[in-house]
């Protein structure tokens, strides 16, 4: 069932209990190339998958299942991480298949959208590793800004990576729709 809708996907909640949310959820953190962007050191089983999803539910203010073309893409997120500031973090990943298709952009699009519509927020941030460019053009083509550069900040496989923080503003978004040229993402 959609929670939310952008233009090229629906958000659905991410069910631990729905094969097709925790395969994808699992491909996220056992792709080797797709486990470093986010610094995870291990891949998952099916039932830590499914645990995973149940404490994310408890703590974010949405985690959805990112669905386009009648299959689970990937996955994104939105939590209130500071609620005395009123600061929301976003998170995505779409697996390869769904990569390139505007599908990440449009999720956090429409996951930023209801951070300041339903959670209050005054901000949102996206924290990306500093070399991972297609995140990059995903918080961009939303409106984030660069803020900053936290050097050595994660930790992945014995070394260390940059992290890049961008952030969003309330009064400088774009509700959903309302964005042009959104060709393409990674994750």
């Amino acid at each position: 069932m959609p929670f939310l809708a952008g233009e090229r996907v629906t958000l659905e909640p991410l069910d631990p209990d729905d094969d097709a949310h925790v395969a994808a959820y699992r491909e996220t953190r056992n792709r080797p190339e797709m486990r470093t962007t986010g610094g995870y050191e291990t891949g998952l089983t099916a039932a830590e998958a499914r645990e995973a999803i149940r404490e994310r539910r408890e703590h974010e203010g949405a985690i959805c299942a990112v669905v386009a073309e009648d299959s689970v893409q990937g996955w994104a997120g939105v939590a209130m991480r500071d609620r005395r500031a009123r600061e929301a973090e976003v998170s995505y990943y779409v697996l390869p298949g769904g990569q390139g298709k505007g599908y990440a952009t449009d999720a956090v699009r429409a996951l930023v959208g209801f951070a300041f519509a339903e959670l209050n927020a005054h901000s949102v941030v996206g924290r990306i590793r500093a070399d991972n460019d297609a995140s990059r053009r995903v918080l961009e083509k939303v409106g984030f800004t660069h803020e900053g550069t936290r050097r050595e900040s994660l930790f992945h496989e014995g070394t260390h990576h940059d992290v890049a923080v961008f952030g969003l503003l309330a009064g400088e978004f774009e509700p959903p729709g309302a964005a042009d040229g959104d060709e393409g993402d990674g994750n």
